[in-house]
């Protein structure tokens, strides 16, 4: 059975606020150490502002922290970091774009709009613009260990395997071709995250105080949030400072505690959730039975089809002490409701919160689901037995648990 992923890492573009504003156009040089300067130039733009900006990955919030004049396509930006970070660069109007690895340290940019790729989010409420392609960068270390991450062979290999098993997908239409190509694509994907891994770890092992080892591992761990959770706090114990220092370690920091809070023998985070009729609900009022947490939503077509599944077991377990509560990913009432009304599930359903747009939701996030059906059982004291997305690992649990109930 194939996982319905959540998709919410879809960039959209939000207002900037907070906008520091720099008219000077002409460089004012400044010693490295006291911090940034850049200077750059861009073809196919002429006149416009150019701005530095900063995204709040935690509410999606986008901050400008410099902007400048952009004349006869030149621009100039100075500043001081507290760390090297990863920053947007824009030219208004257009919202032509590109992120640059900042440091405090003299950098020239030089590129043009020529193969810039164009998107548009407006049907999203986000906007529409453009990335900047041919860029390149000098006088920033943290920049030069980001290319060399990208563009190391073991890794840039395999872009141009990805884009033809894209290509021969697009074209295929036969949808039991299109999953051999698919199978494909996760095995590549396999040998691609294990190529990308090892770059990381051994530049981490070599440069543990470098923020650009923090960025790309906290980059890669974002799209790669199920790796061994062992492998993740050796390298996370790896750094030192300045990265130790950054919002990139302290990103992969609580990760690493929220995942480690999840394994099996801990208790589970405690949450209160509405119910149907708009009452509360708290998971620390199960105590003294046996729960799994159900991550599904009525868009979720592998998640409804699993329902027949866990009716036959709550009919067969629930007499002895074992429930079900369904946390509904749905961030519109009516959907779920529709859902539930189709579906007729006997057991407990509760509706998940979206304290921010177009983030995930806050059980959901709180439980690390990234994608769904998502299954969490725990014991009558409330700690975690298994935290799965696997049907069969939980038949197995219960099947142990209340064979061995009724042997004793």
């Amino acid at each position: 059975m194939k996982n319905a992923i959540i998709a919410s890492s879809l960039f959209l573009a939000i207002p900037f606020f907070g906008c520091n504003t720099n008219n000077n156009t002409v460089p004012n040089p400044q010693k490295p150490s006291e911090g940034y300067t850049i200077s750059g130039e861009i073809g196919g733009l002429t006149e416009g502002i150019a701005k530095l900006t900063r995204r709040n990955d935690d509410d999606r919030s986008v901050k400008t922290i410099d902007s400048a004049a952009f004349k006869n396509g030149m621009f100039h930006l100075k500043g001081k970091l507290d760390y090297p970070q990863v920053l947007r660069l824009s030219i208004e109007p257009g919202n032509w774009s590109f992120e640059v690895f900042v440091e405090n340290s003299d950098i020239k940019i030089k590129g043009d709009t020529t193969g810039s790729e164009y998107y548009d989010y407006t049907k999203y409420e986000g906007s529409k613009g453009a990335i900047i392609k041919n860029i390149k960068v000098s006088g920033s270390k943290s920049q030069d260990d980001w290319m060399a991450f990208k563009t190391d062979t073991s890794i840039a290999k395999f872009d141009p395997l990805f884009a033809e098993l894209n290509k021969a997908y697009d074209i295929e239409k036969d949808e039991t071709r299109q999953n051999k190509i698919r199978d494909r694509m996760d095995s590549l994907r396999d040998r691609w995250n294990a190529n990308q891994l090892a770059w990381i770890s051994h530049f981490v092992g070599t440069h543990p105080g470098s923020v650009s080892g923090a960025y790309i591992f906290s980059n890669f761990y974002l799209y790669n949030q199920h790796m061994r959770l062992d492998t993740m706090e050796f390298i996370v114990k790896t750094f030192s400072s300045p990265a130790s220092t950054s919002d990139y370690y302290t990103y992969l920091s609580k990760e690493l505690a929220k995942r480690k809070a999840l394994t099996p023998g801990n208790l589970a985070p405690d949450f209160t959730l509405l119910k149907r009729d708009s009452t509360s609900f708290t998971l620390s009022s199960t105590r003294g039975r046996y729960v799994m947490l159900d991550f599904w939503a009525s868009w979720c077509v592998p998640c409804r089809e699993a329902i027949p599944h866990w009716k036959s077991v709550y009919a067969k377990y629930h007499s002895q002490g074992f429930d079900i509560i369904s946390i509904t990913d749905d961030d519109k009432w009516k959907n779920w409701i529709k859902a539930m009304d189709q579906e007729k599930m006997p057991w407990l359903q509760i509706a998940d919160e979206f304290p921010y747009k177009n983030r995930p939701a806050k059980v959901g996030e709180l439980y690390m689901t990234t994608f769904i059906p998502f299954y969490v059982l725990l014991d009558k004291d409330g700690k975690i037995l298994s935290y799965t997305g696997s049907e069969k690992e939980i038949d197995t649990q219960l099947e142990k648990l209340f064979n061995k109930s009724t042997l004793n």
